[in-house]
């Protein structure tokens, strides 16, 4: 149910949704308003984030902001090294958060699970239908 749930929150970012610069973007109220202080929740959905850290050992850097009208986050990633960047939208709560991603902008090709572990994100990136798993770490700012 989750996964549906969530795969149809990444085909309405993708296919309604302006990913704007991230200089657009001030603190702003909304879900935020209701997280614990300090959580990863408050953090990333007050502003846009650049971090950077690995999946699998490789390099990337991920784009996160807020959604413009609805709770969530939406963005993107690259591989360092070349790749395309790859949409990405989910949601947080508290120091968890769940993202699904989109290669090609409709269909849904992975999803992230991920815990905030001191100024630290990690988790498992896995592909969309589960056979493949791999772990993920991000640096917070």
């Amino acid at each position: 149910m989750q996964r549906l749930l969530m795969r149809g929150l990444l085909v309405a970012a993708l296919s309604c949704s302006v990913l704007m610069p991230a200089s657009t973007w001030a603190a702003r109220p909304g879900p935020a308003a209701s997280a614990p202080e300090g959580s990863l929740q408050q953090l990333m959905m007050t502003h846009a984030l650049v971090l950077r850290g690995q999946i699998d050992g490789r390099d990337i850097q991920l784009s996160l902001q807020p959604k413009k009208n609805e709770d969530g986050l939406e963005g993107r990633y690259f591989f360092f090294g070349g790749s395309p960047e790859i949409l990405v939208a989910g949601e947080v709560e508290g120091d968890d958060f769940i993202m699904e991603e989109s290669v090609n902008g409709k269909d849904v090709s992975g999803q992230w699970e991920g815990h905030r572990q001191g100024q630290s994100i990690t988790g498992t990136w896995s592909s969309a239908d589960g056979a493949v798993t791999k772990p993920f770490a991000l640096q917070l700012p």
